[in-house]
């Protein structure tokens, strides 16, 4: 890793470290400058604009948590439960980011102001690992072919409204297995439907 890059990690761990700790505040910039124990002119010259630091932290746990389930995934004969398992798993794991529920808890605006910002990175992340994941599946006729993107992205939007809207009936795990299984057999009836 070269210097750049080791700064640019320190300076990331620390925006994480000072988001999951106080949020997004007044003065953030200084304070992630001081944690990182860098001057606020360096920080900017890696990260111009709030946005490019919070996108720079979204691509990190994106990346991390797509990496650990392409890594866990294989090809079943039961893509259903593998599809439950994959959204279940990726909501779970963001309600419980203690980063991502500061800011979704303190400041929900700031999240409603990034969302639009959000799709695009999970896609830019998600599609190069998952991609090969779900063509391994149709070559070995588990599934019929279909659009890796479509698929991605409406999954992504999928999870994105079970993180930033939960609902009382969605909380448990077996509860939000049930709700992710309601959404499926609806598309499909749907599907069924237009097809008669």
């Amino acid at each position: 890793m070269t210097r750049a890059e080791q700064l640019r990690a320190r300076i990331l761990e620390a925006a994480a470290s000072v988001l999951r700790e106080q949020g997004p505040r007044t003065r953030l910039i200084s304070t992630i400058a001081e944690r990182a124990q860098v001057s606020r002119p360096t920080l900017y010259r890696y990260f111009p604009e709030r946005a490019d630091l919070y996108d720079s932290l979204i691509r990190i746990e994106a990346e991390r948590i797509v990496d650990d389930l392409a890594a866990r995934a294989q090809v079943t004969q039961s893509p259903l439960e593998d599809y439950v398992d994959v959204v279940v798993c990726i909501v779970q794991t963001a309600r419980t980011h203690e980063g991502l529920q500061a800011v979704l808890k303190r400041h929900p605006d700031l999240m409603a102001s990034h969302l639009p910002r959000i799709l695009p990175i999970s896609l830019e992340v998600a599609l190069p690992r998952i991609t090969p994941i779900l063509e391994a599946g149709t070559a070995a006729g588990h599934w019929p072919a279909f659009d890796a993107r479509v698929a991605v992205t409406w999954t992504v939007r999928l999870i994105m409204s079970f993180i930033t809207m939960p609902l009382p009936e969605d909380q448990s795990e077996e509860d939000l297995r049930r709700m992710v299984n309601s959404v499926l057999t609806i598309a499909s009836t749907i599907r069924g439907t237009a097809q008669a």
